[in-house]
């Protein structure tokens, strides 16, 4: 018999451990999830440290693809990307169990990364916990190419 499941099957177990899914459909995690990331990305866009680092965990990490990462304090001291447009999402997949939200998907944003244009389209994968203020990210991983 096969572990692997898909579908349905694979939605059930998820739900019956304890953990919420969205994936190809419009859903309360998912609305949720895109409110957060498109406050997290417009926080980033506004270039001011002070608004972005209340939406970051205190143990907030970033990993991008060219090895460089960052804490907190790093990241919006020394690494936020400049961002030119709004960022559009596709493929996404959430999952949630307790506080903690896993997003990955499709990211397609036009940003610059230390000086250098990322490529427009790549995977990205945020964490997220929930707390009674809001959402913080509490990671993310970054898998543009930076040129």
């Amino acid at each position: 018999m096969s572990m692997l499941r898909t579908g349905a099957a694979a939605a059930a177990l998820l739900v019956a451990a304890g953990l919420s899914v969205a994936h190809g459909q419009d859903g309360d995690l998912k609305t949720e999830t895109i409110a957060a990331l498109d406050a997290v990305f417009a926080a980033i866009a506004s270039g001011n440290a002070d608004t972005v680092a209340p939406l970051l965990a205190p143990e907030f990490q970033v990993q991008r693809s060219d090895g460089v990462g960052y804490d907190k304090a790093g990241y919006v001291g020394l690494a936020l990307p400049k961002i030119d447009i709004a960022p559009t999402y596709a493929d996404m997949v959430v999952t949630r169990r307790d506080d903690i939200v896993v997003a990955r998907f499709l990211l397609d944003i036009k940003e610059t990364i230390r000086g250098h244009e990322a490529e427009r389209v790549s995977p990205q994968l945020m964490v997220f916990r929930v707390t009674p203020d809001g959402w913080q990210v509490v990671a993310a991983a970054n898998f543009a190419a930076i040129k």
